[in-house]
């Protein structure tokens, strides 16, 4: 039976990207009239999984999961219209709401504003950006990587896909792990315009995978992007991850990347490669 969803399940996806000491931005703003989340749902329908569980993922398992569908109007393109091209990002947040004409208090204006305040809380950081524009993303992707290192993002990709759905998926294939020294995870967060949220931190050491599926029934084609975080001693006590994995503070876990959210990875090289793709 295929059941569609919009926007609670994918709260807890992004709980999991952004719940982060330091940057977390309030759950409701999520919310697209929908309400709250169940406390019943699965872990692995959302994407979230143990480093044991994805590893032993084999071809004709069988995943019941949920892929969202990037909303444009909270997750706008890197595209300026002319008469906003002169804006200054990040401008007081009653001016941005007069301008575009968006309500503070509906949901979309909650959200833009949680975003706001979000990105002024990393203000100054060097580990940490809300990218205004491709260029200043692709400015600190290459501090982050280094000189002279050429790169590449994946995503999500799940090209027949046109509304929510959650569904069962057979596994095409074991996970193919993606090989890249460093990773730079970039996360669209809502706001008038777009503003890509990207971190990179070596203290924590991540895996990144790829992950064929194919729908049943809908035979829906979706290759996800999983990463996985090989120490969890950065999340809050009670966080989400602790909750529906069962693990402790410490485990390693893994999620799903989402539609539009992506991973900047060293690209091969021609001497054996660095990413294995």
């Amino acid at each position: 039976m295929v059941l569609r969803y919009t926007y609670p399940v994918l709260l807890c996806i992004l709980i999991l990207m952004h719940g982060r000491s330091g940057y977390a931005v309030k759950d409701e703003i999520f919310l697209e009239n929908e309400t709250k989340i169940s406390h019943h749902i699965k872990s692995a329908e959302v994407g979230l999984f143990t480093m044991d569980e994805l590893l032993n993922f084999h071809a004709g398992q069988k995943l019941p999961i949920f892929f969202p569908i990037r909303n444009l109007s909270l997750y706008p393109p890197f595209f300026f219209p002319p008469k906003y091209q002169n804006i200054i990002p990040f401008i007081k947040p009653a001016a941005m709401f007069n301008l575009f004409k968006v309500p503070p208090s509906s949901p979309k204006g909650k959200a833009f504003l949680g975003t706001l305040y979000s990105c002024d809380s990393i203000n100054g950081e060097t580990t940490k950006i809300c990218a205004t524009s491709l260029d200043s993303m692709l400015g600190f992707v290459k501090k982050a990587f280094g000189p002279d290192v050429d790169f590449k993002f994946i995503t999500t990709t799940h090209p027949t896909l046109t509304t929510p759905v959650f569904q069962n998926y057979t596994v095409s294939e074991p996970p193919v792990e993606i090989v890249s020294l460093k990773k730079v995870p970039c996360h669209p967060f809502p706001y008038f315009y777009a503003v890509y949220f990207c971190h990179t931190d070596l203290n924590y050491e991540t895996r990144a995978f790829k992950l064929r599926l194919v729908g049943d029934g809908s035979e829906d084609e979706v290759e996800a992007v999983v990463v996985c975080h090989l120490d969890s001693k950065n999340l809050s006590s009670d966080h989400l991850v602790f909750r529906m994995l069962g693990v402790e503070k410490g485990s390693s876990y893994c999620h799903v990347f989402r539609q539009g959210d992506i991973v900047w990875i060293q690209k091969q090289t021609s001497g054996g490669g660095v990413a294995a793709v």
